[in-house]
């Protein structure tokens, strides 16, 4: 996936680029507050310019690298939104978290992914 920030993309198209992509869900954030999609990447980042990602990426790994590139703060959930993503889990794997995922399906992952 090559992720494009320029003054024209709204986190709502980012979002569901991302989603398309990796099946997970992305959380956009200005500040401490979770963006509601309306608002222009512009207003958030403090770099602009392209990024290429894989599948291959963990989730810590491209959250970093969003900040660094960008300025941008991300996180990364599951599909239906509910519960966040493991650090260590690639984004390729993000599709495998269960819709409504409980605690003891997110440990089960943990030792999954263990490094």
């Amino acid at each position: 996936m090559e992720i494009k920030i320029d003054g024209r993309l709204l986190v709502s198209t980012l979002c569901e680029r991302f989603k398309k992509e990796f099946g997970g869900t992305l959380r956009v954030y200005n500040g401490n507050r979770c963006c509601t999609g309306a608002e222009k990447l512009a207003d958030l980042v403090t770099a602009t310019g392209t990024y290429e990602c894989r599948g291959s990426k963990t989730v810590a790994g491209f959250i970093n690298d969003i900040k660094e590139k960008f300025g941008l703060k991300v996180k990364v959930a599951s599909c239906d939104d509910w519960v966040l993503a493991l650090d260590n889990m690639t984004l390729a794997k993000l599709p495998e978290i269960p819709k409504n995922a409980t605690k003891k399906d997110m440990e089960s992952l943990k030792s999954k992914y263990a490094k």
